[in-house]
């Protein structure tokens, strides 16, 4: 057992329980319960608490939670500005720097937490990491999923979050398809995963964890107005409509921030967004025609794999970006007149491959009239009405 153990992770979740295990792991070496120091506490406080030795418990394990600060990329110096990434003065560090420089006391741990997005640095970590009784745990988030990866969540999360499962919440027996769908709807949010995974294994009596109870129990991401643009993307109705059935039921809604919607907004937060997209997507259409790039839209070819990379990128872009460059396509600007990314860019192409310009001009020509219908009666209903004429698919 290090003495010495400075843990950091970018979530705070995944930080409270790997600090909880280094911490029990030094209690268990020791014989003691650890001490967590108050968040106020300061460098100087913690290097006073390591070398004063108690005469009723000479063996000690303190806890340091908020060490975040101490630790961050770029140190601040004595009279500097503070910048979002900087950290505590230097200066302020020094009592602590000594003394893991020096050693701590034997029958004492000292195991320090830091919530930072990158991996800790400055003096305090370099002092730990020159220790011959320190050490420093640096567990980094795993990686997202690539652009052109269409999941939620990469291999690499899906991992981790199973194996904490397996760790915190080991009672939890998921069938396959069940645990499946719970990452689906939670996303990468370890703190709410192993909540949910609680409920679910109470509910479950003990019995092995299905999808039903999972649908049942676990809020559907499809409550969220983050599903809109996929949906529209897509030509796909179901999860709008499922958002608005959701709203009728009195259910809470929330935009992308995570903030609820008031229910009488939902609606027409709704129609906007769709709108929008379908703008969009008859800008792109008219800029491919333009481009000479109609029948490079068609579904079964930009719906290929590796198309983003091999075609797009290599063979459609340039043209498209030109005459962006041009002036083309306006709307697809952003506020500061800014053109889309190349990976938001080939999003619209896909989508508006999966409408014709007869139907996008007539959905976005519906949608004035459907504007002015939700100031009335049954504005959730005459809304759902738009978006299956519209974002339905088109029969075979």
């Amino acid at each position: 057992m290090a003495p010495v153990r400075l843990v950091a992770c970018p979530d705070d979740y995944l930080l409270e329980e790997s600090l909880k295990e280094a911490a029990a792991g030094a209690c268990a070496a020791l014989g003691v319960e650890a001490e967590t120091l108050p968040e106020d506490s300061a460098p100087v406080d913690v290097a006073y608490e390591v070398r004063s030795p108690s005469l009723f418990a000479p063996a000690r394990v303190l806890v340091v939670a908020h060490a975040g600060p101490w630790v961050a990329a770029t140190p601040r110096r004595r009279g500097a500005r503070n910048g979002a990434d900087e950290g505590l003065d230097a200066s302020l560090l020094e009592p602590l720097v000594e003394v893991v420089a020096d050693g701590v006391p034997d029958e004492v741990a000292l195991i320090l937490g830091a919530c930072c997005a990158r991996e800790p640095k400055g003096p305090l970590a370099d002092a730990i990491k020159a220790s011959s009784t320190g050490t420093l745990d640096w567990l980094p988030l795993p990686a997202d999923p690539k652009p052109w990866e269409e999941t939620l969540l990469s291999d690499q999360q899906t991992a981790a979050l199973r194996g904490l499962l397996a760790r915190v919440v080991p009672e939890a027996r998921f069938q396959r398809e069940a645990g499946d769908l719970l990452l689906e709807r939670l996303g990468f949010a370890p703190r709410r995963l192993v909540a949910e995974a609680r409920k679910l294994a109470t509910a479950s009596g003990g019995a092995p964890i299905g999808s039903e109870l999972v649908r049942r129990l676990v809020l559907p991401r499809e409550r969220s107005t983050e599903v809109v643009r996929d949906a529209v993307l897509g030509r796909s109705a179901r999860p709008v409509l499922e958002v608005l059935e959701a709203a009728a039921r009195g259910e809470a809604v929330r935009d992308w921030r995570g903030e609820e919607i008031a229910p009488g907004r939902v609606a027409g937060v709704v129609l906007g967004q769709v709108s929008n997209l379908l703008a969009q997507l008859l800008a792109v259409h008219r800029l491919a025609v333009a481009c000479g790039l109609e029948g490079e839209m068609d579904p079964s070819r930009t719906g290929d794999r590796g198309w983003y990379r091999s075609v797009f990128q290599r063979r459609l872009l340039p043209a498209l970006e030109a005459r962006l460059a041009e002036g083309a396509g306006d709307l697809l600007s952003s506020r500061g007149g800014k053109a889309p990314s190349p990976w938001v860019l080939q999003q619209l192409f896909r989508g508006s491959g999966r409408y014709d310009e007869v139907r996008l001009v007539t959905a976005l020509a519906e949608a004035a009239h459907t504007e002015v219908a939700l100031r009335g009666p049954g504005e959730l209903e005459v809304l759902a009405a738009w978006i299956g004429r519209h974002l339905g698919q088109v029969s075979a």
